[in-house]
């Protein structure tokens, strides 16, 4: 990369955020993978906080 890039320079480093679209996408490639793999998905139960995490606040 040239020490100067210009007016069309990024101003931003790091990664391109991508649309919503394109994240779900990926995230349901990713679900199909896992299932071709014999994961399995299982709702559970939601826990009650113990005492101590209530104290804590560490839920």
């Amino acid at each position: 990369m040239p020490k100067f890039s210009g007016i069309n320079r990024p101003y931003k480093a790091g990664e391109i955020v991508k649309t919503p679209q394109e994240l779900q996408r990926e995230l349901d490639e990713k679900m199909k993978k896992f299932l071709a793999k014999g994961g399995k998905v299982e709702k559970v139960k939601a826990h009650k906080p113990t005492k101590q995490q209530m104290k804590d606040w560490t839920i």
